[in-house]
């Protein structure tokens, strides 16, 4: 007789990463509600995943006996970041943006069938009376927890993306570690759970036989070249890493993502050595300089070959989504853990 799959809740379900996550996890869950109230997002994800429930609306419109009714076993969410980011006011509960968070806290006694909880969020957030509240309420509903500062390069990806990361687990404590720490790698106990093998380099995540039509597209502009080429964070095809692509990727030149040098022949170094402020940018042009695109961010990200955007996805909207999601292949062994 086939086990009864575990029933997952996927809330501020973004582009779909959770739901990726739990599919290559294969752990015996699925998802069966997904909720999200980002229009251009639930255009991508129901364009994956056409067969799951997935509503447009506000979190703070779910009640207990709603979700009892869905029966959900685990709930896997990555609420809204920006009252925690670096870059903004940091209003944290303060900020309306918290408020759907803050329901989900207030029903939470109510809710019978959930008994394991997967969070992600920003660095930042682990410093936060909303983090300081979360945790105060699963303590309240007889809940353990983990948490985590994880970042891609902990399973050898090559992309800095540093998150925040909670699991818990209802009645039953962890094997590793306590409530007390925050983990910054994968705890040595679990590792009897088989890590994906991923490339070092930047190559393998890379689209290959682009033509000069499609490489255009995403090549930098002599105005961004010449603007910003002292501050770009450049990177050639044999990095073995690349800094967090941020939803403002493309639209700021600092702080939001690496360029790749697209031609590896030319000397990278020499180029930028040699090149004088008030000098023609034609010298740099050899180096065909460009932005990943949203198929090498999502392949860094640990998104599979099939996720794809719909057609009529804006190029400004994908790099936005993206920026916005989270890594699929982090996530998945996280639930591994919780789940194992």
């Amino acid at each position: 007789m086939e086990k009864k799959k575990m029933r997952i809740l996927e809330l501020y379900s973004g582009i779909g990463g959770m739901h990726y996550a739990a599919e290559l996890a294969n752990v015996g869950a699925e998802v069966v509600f997904s909720v999200d109230i980002n229009t251009s997002a639930n255009a991508v994800y129901r364009h994956n995943f056409k067969q799951t429930n997935q509503q447009a609306r506000n979190i703070e419109s779910l009640s207990a006996k709603e979700i009892n009714k869905l029966q959900p076993d685990i709930i896997m969410m990555s609420p809204p970041c920006q009252p925690f980011t670096r870059v903004g006011l940091k209003l944290d509960v303060e900020d309306s943006r918290c408020s759907s968070f803050l329901h989900l806290l207030d029903i939470l006694p109510h809710l019978e069938t959930v008994s394991f909880i997967l969070m992600e969020n920003v660095v930042g957030f682990e410093t936060s009376e909303m983090r300081n509240a979360f945790t105060k309420a699963l303590k309240n509903c007889d809940f353990h927890f983990r948490e985590f500062i994880l970042s891609p390069e902990s399973i050898k990806i090559p992309n800095s993306r540093s998150r925040y990361y909670l699991v818990a687990k209802k009645c039953t404590d962890f094997l590793f570690g306590s409530e007390n720490d925050i983990m910054t790698s994968f705890p040595n106990s679990s590792c009897d759970i088989e890590m994906p093998v991923q490339e070092k380099t930047l190559d393998p995540y890379l689209e290959k036989d682009m033509s000069d039509e499609e490489l255009a597209r995403y090549l930098l502009t002599d105005k961004t070249l010449l603007k910003y080429w002292r501050i770009l964070d450049v990177r050639r095809t044999s990095d073995t890493s690349s800094c967090c692509f941020t939803k403002a990727y493309t639209h700021y030149a600092e702080g939001t993502g690496s360029v790749l040098q697209h031609d590896p022949n030319e000397p990278f170094h020499q180029k930028f050595a040699e090149f004088k402020e008030d000098e023609d940018i034609a010298h740099l042009k050899p180096l065909k300089l460009r932005y990943f695109t949203p198929r090498e961010v999502g392949n860094l990200m640990g998104f599979p070959a099939e996720f794809t955007f719909p057609e009529n996805t804006s190029l400004k909207t994908r790099y936005r989504l993206l920026g916005n999601s989270l890594n699929v292949l982090v996530v998945s062994n996280l639930l591994r853990i919780l789940l194992g």
